[in-house]
């Protein structure tokens, strides 16, 4: 017998539902469904040269516009007037690289949850004529974002793969409770009775919206696509998965039949009695409906539905209620600003992946959802909205992704305060900004809250500047950061075999991990200590209000996570070093332990490293059988132009030393005990399972 979850908030439910549907659904496409890991190689971030793209591509609109921007910049030019070629680009285009998240791709599953998300919200505020649809709870909303994933397994549920956890009814239960669970099967079987073309009679009201908003999330998801042409541009590794699926890439408008399919459902869809017509039918067949007819009708046309001014997607976002009439500045700690705040960051990030499995919408909803699984009762929407925004400026700059994202944007849509907590932690041009503001932080004489750093009571009235140094984080700002850190930590751990370049070896990785992100996490993770410290024996700041003494308590546990994804993923870049310099499973093992053992001296480890495990002779046979590029790689080496830099093993010295000491913190804690010890060491060995596992998966496919 299961035993539900005591009823949990409307905002954790939320919340929960995000890191599901990154576990379950990021690795299945609009169109083609579940896809491969091969597939997702291919797709992952990297800088591509213009001269290494399709040629064909420059044809597109998005071709013509990446065109415009690089042999263009600074002109405002019509990007449909310019002729390839005329550019000469596969001379010119050797020198010209651009990031890949500017080329169009299938979008992930995940964003048609949140599609559908959102019309359901819009519908809630604004259905019966803006009376509001009382009857499509928030539970349904969740229930609509559930239902794909019954029977997938949940890959962020363990390191090992065979023992991912699959959705079941079960899980909704006992995650989400009783009534999510009921609403979740029943939302599937009608659904399901709805695809199979059975008459929908005593379908309740809430449940035909639910449907309605279901199918249009899948039409606008292969819209997008058919504007796109996406299937035409696919690479070698994709093509043969389409064809293998049934799809043949080579066809003219090769998306039309996918598009004709779902343009049917929608239709079926928003005719089922019960659909709200001003909050649901009448916006979409305004838009989306009208212009995918055209697109079927005339297919030059299908070009219109994608792009900066897409009729299938700048169209439907913009009319949708939620994002017409909703006011986020008034309430940046609701509810809705959240969802708000997922189709903000979906309309910009929907072709973003990260250097690993996993894209940009599922990186950011584990944020939110390891903030809920550490804070608790004590997450607030504030910090969750925060958690999804965090990199929208940033990865949806016309460098990145190809769009226009920024601080301003943000602040129009969701109002100064929001818009300066996520200044707050999205990157600064300057690299040393965010070190410093980490510094400022350790240093302040008191941590610092929100509502006092930026004022909740002003709305768009606020000088934003990305990582200002000068302003301590607040403790909303220091827990999103260490919780990226550790998503960034976990991806890594995940995904060694799908990085490539400097990313598959130890020395960019311990560096990144020691003097990169480290310089910020560090003095972020002791001012937390520290906190946590003072909240627990009473010394903290008297006038501390209620909710910012429950985020600290909650803090120990975000620290004793922050604490062993630290360690896992040094675990792992010893396994990475390890293998460069050809150590056997026993040194590795030596390797490993030594770098942990705190009553091992720093200095008798090292001397041991490099006299008998980390020999300058082993690295020279290893880059002579071209197992490393160069010695400049290697984690005991600078990187350097040359071939042949001399020795210098101050970053990895340091890494030992945050090592020790994130065993003395845990000893400051309470967090050390011969148990833990026990569940810490058999972490560490799934973690160097998975590595040797994905090594050698990798190599097979090579």
């Amino acid at each position: 017998m299961v035993n539900p979850t005591p009823e949990l908030s409307d905002l954790r439910k939320l919340v929960r539902a995000y890191g599901v549907l990154a576990g379950t659904c990021d690795n299945e496409r609009a169109i083609v469904g579940r896809i491969s890991r091969r597939w997702i190689a291919v797709e992952v971030e990297r800088m591509l040269a213009l001269a290494d793209i399709p040629y064909r591509f420059f044809y597109s609109n998005r071709g013509r516009e990446i065109l415009a921007s690089e042999f263009f910049s600074g002109q405002d030019l019509d990007p449909t007037e310019i002729d390839p070629d005329t550019l000469d680009i596969p001379v010119r285009g050797r020198k010209i690289y651009i990031n890949s998240n500017r080329i169009p791709k299938l979008e992930p599953q995940i964003d048609a949850a949140v599609v559908a998300a959102n019309l359901l919200l819009g519908v809630q505020l604004y259905g019966h004529r803006g009376k509001g649809f009382k009857s499509v709870d928030h539970d349904l909303i969740i229930a609509a974002m559930l239902q794909d994933t019954l029977g997938k397994k949940h890959r962020y549920s363990s390191f090992d793969p065979d023992k991912f956890i699959a959705i079941t009814d079960r899980y909704i239960l006992a995650e989400f409770g009783k009534r999510v669970c009921e609403k979740t099967r029943h939302l599937q079987t009608a659904l399901s009775a709805f695809l199979d073309n059975i008459e929908p009679s005593g379908v309740e009201p809430e449940i035909a919206n639910a449907i309605a908003a279901i199918m249009i999330s899948r039409l606008r998801l292969t819209a997008r696509a058919a504007g796109d042409a996406v299937l035409s541009f696919a690479g070698r590794v994709q093509r043969q998965e389409l064809i293998d699926k049934g799809i043949d890439p080579d066809v003219e408008f090769a998306e039309r039949p996918f598009l004709e399919r779902d343009y049917a459902l929608a239709v079926r869809a928003l005719k089922l009695p019960g659909v709200d017509h001003s909050a649901l039918r009448e916006p979409i067949r305004s838009t989306l409906m009208i212009a995918v007819q055209d697109a079927l009708d005339e297919p030059a046309k299908r070009f219109r539905l994608a792009g900066r001014r897409g009729k299938a997607v700048h169209d439907v976002h913009t009319n949708m209620p939620v994002m017409e009439y909703y006011v986020a500045a008034e309430a940046p700690n609701a509810l809705a600003t959240l969802h708000l705040a997922s189709l903000e960051m979906m309309r910009y990030l929907e072709k973003g992946r990260r250097k690993s499995y996993s894209t940009m919408l599922a990186h950011a909803f584990r944020l939110s959802a390891i903030a809920e699984a550490t804070l608790g009762s004590a997450l607030e929407p504030g910090i969750a909205t925060i958690a999804l925004l965090h990199d929208v400026v940033e990865d949806g700059s016309s460098q990145v992704t190809g769009y226009d994202q920024s601080l301003q944007k943000i602040m129009f849509r969701f109002g100064g305060p929001i818009a300066a907590m996520v200044s707050e932690v999205t990157d600064s041009n300057v690299k040393q900004d965010a070190q410093q503001k980490a510094m400022a932080t350790f240093n302040h004489p008191e941590l610092m809250m929100p509502d006092k750093q930026y004022n909740t009571g002003r709305l768009n009235k606020m000088a934003l500047k990305a990582t200002d140094a000068d302003r301590p984080y607040t403790l909303a700002g220091i827990i999103v950061k260490l919780i990226d850190t550790i998503v960034s930590f976990d991806e890594g751990i995940r995904d060694p075999d799908l990085m490539s370049g400097w990313w598959r070896h130890s020395g960019v990785r311990i560096y990144w991990a020691e003097r990169v992100r480290g310089a910020i996490i560090k003095p972020l993770l002791e001012r937390l200590v520290m906190e946590v410290q003072h909240s627990q024996d009473g010394s903290g700041e008297p006038q501390m209000d209620l909710e910012t003494r429950r985020q600290l308590r909650s803090g120990l546990s975000l620290i004793a996570i922050m604490l062993d994804y630290a360690d896992w993923y040094a675990a792992q870049n010893l396994a990475i070093l390890a293998g460069e310099f050809a150590l056997d499973r026993r040194e590795r093992d030596k390797l490993i332990r030594g770098f942990f053992n705190p009553d091992l001296p720093v200095i008798d480890y090292q001397r041991q490293l490099l006299e008998t495990w980390l020999t300058e002779e082993r690295l020279d046979r290893q880059i002579a059988a071209g197992q490393v590029p160069n010695k400049s790689y290697v984690a005991l080496y600078p990187r350097s132009v040359g071939d042949h830099p001399h020795r210098d093993i101050s970053t990895f010295h340091d890494y030992v030393h945050s090592a020790r000491r994130r065993i003395q913190i845990r000893r400051e804690l309470g967090l050390y005990s011969p148990r833990k010890r026990i569940r810490w060491q058999s972490r560490i060995n799934e973690v160097i399972a998975l590595y040797d596992y994905r090594m050698l998966d990798s190599q097979r496919d090579n």
